[in-house]
């Protein structure tokens, strides 16, 4: 998931700290508080996600909303609006802009990957997906797609990974939309990513693993979320709506996103879960643009932290399910909820310490070293 730091000088974040979902401190218009909030809800949503294969594991299958997965989704709009917001009033190179990505992202999945590949050498036993793969190993840490060595999916070591693919691929286009007039600039990202997904539509680019991967139309939830930054940094819009009906907008993305996948799960994923996740962003930058979203400091933390809670989680359920299943607590009453929420409990707890122990030391690390 990313971090939108709101209020950087009083929370302790870096100013344009971000990762999934990307990030800024301030905008010209003010904090974007409710954003974080969204990156919290939708890193969550990917933890209660990834909670369904540990309780296959242990021999149950309680019903789970698929649409649950929709917080990439959520996150991808929230990338592209903030790197609209944070850019289109500022002269910026491309190489600098690429710099502060790395600074922002590289480092610390770079770390987590680096466990993991760690783990798989020397205690093989203890992942319950991964394989060791010296081509596979090389991909993830270069951010390329390729093929788990223990799945088969296009998936890197650390699994959440697949979505940084897809972002790194996004940082590099929008860097070289930086040469543009600001003007174009729009007009040609979806131009490129509309072209994009017509092109994996060709038989033969959707029957290529790699080509498929790249060729995806959900590139296009980017440039969702560019469109609703240019609504915000240039119109009156959002502030024109009113608060009840952000409310509203936002809630009916909510619901759409989590039973859409399930009542129609063959329609294009940009379309089922695209569309919901621009309407929960627009419904919430709505009510930040307004000033009406109150500071919670649970909610801000885990949306500052929300890029470590998405990336450290897997290693949380991985090694609290074997010790469950070890343990047969999976048998007690009330085994399988109580190993959700204790699940969840630790997975923000090691994301809030990552956070502020790893993740802002990277960042200010690599930071003072470009300067």
């Amino acid at each position: 998931m990313t971090t939108t730091t709101v209020n950087a000088k009083r929370h302790g974040a870096p100013l344009g700290s971000g990762g999934l979902g990307s990030a800024i401190a301030q905008t010209p218009n003010g904090d974007l508080t409710g954003i974080q909030y969204a990156r919290a809800l939708a890193a969550m949503m990917v933890v209660v996600h990834h909670l369904e294969p540990q309780f296959l594991r242990m021999g149950f299958a309680p019903p789970m909303w698929s649409g649950l997965s929709s917080g990439v989704d959520i996150f991808f709009v929230i990338s592209g609006m903030i790197m609209w917001v944070t850019t289109c009033d500022r002269d910026i190179s491309p190489l600098t802009f690429l710099y502060r990505r790395f600074a922002r992202i590289v480092p610390l999945y770079w770390l987590a990957t680096t466990a993991t590949v760690i783990v798989m050498i020397v205690v093989p036993s203890a992942l319950q997906t991964g394989r060791f793969d010296l081509y596979h190993v090389l991909a993830s840490y270069a951010f390329l797609a390729w093929p788990s060595p223990a799945t088969g999916q296009y998936e890197p070591v650390v699994i959440p990974g697949w979505t940084l693919n897809y972002e790194m691929l996004f940082y590099l286009v929008f860097s070289l939309l930086l040469l543009a007039r600001r003007s174009k600039r729009l007009l040609l990202a979806s131009s490129f990513f509309v072209l994009l997904a017509l092109a994996g539509l060709i038989p033969g680019v959707a029957r290529n693993g790699e080509a498929a991967f790249y060729t995806s139309p959900l590139m296009l939830e980017f440039v969702f979320g560019m469109g609703l930054g240019e609504l915000y940094a240039r119109t009156g819009l959002l502030k024109a709506i009113s608060p009840r009906w952000a409310v509203f907008i936002a809630l009916s993305g909510i619901v759409f996103i989590l039973i859409g996948p399930s009542l129609a799960p063959d329609v294009s994923r940009f379309l089922l879960r695209g569309i919901p996740a621009l309407a929960v962003v627009t419904g919430v930058l709505a009510l930040d643009a307004q000033g009406a979203v109150r500071e919670n400091w649970l909610l801000l933390l885990l949306g500052n932290a929300s890029y470590s809670l998405y990336l450290t989680h897997p290693f949380v359920l991985s090694a609290l399910s074997q010790f469950w299943r070890k343990r047969h607590l999976d048998h007690l009453p009330l085994g399988l909820w109580l190993f959700a929420a204790l699940a969840i409990t630790l997975s923000c707890l090691l994301a809030a310490l990552s956070y502020r122990l790893v993740e802002l030391p990277l960042i200010g690390f690599f930071r003072r070293r470009r300067r």
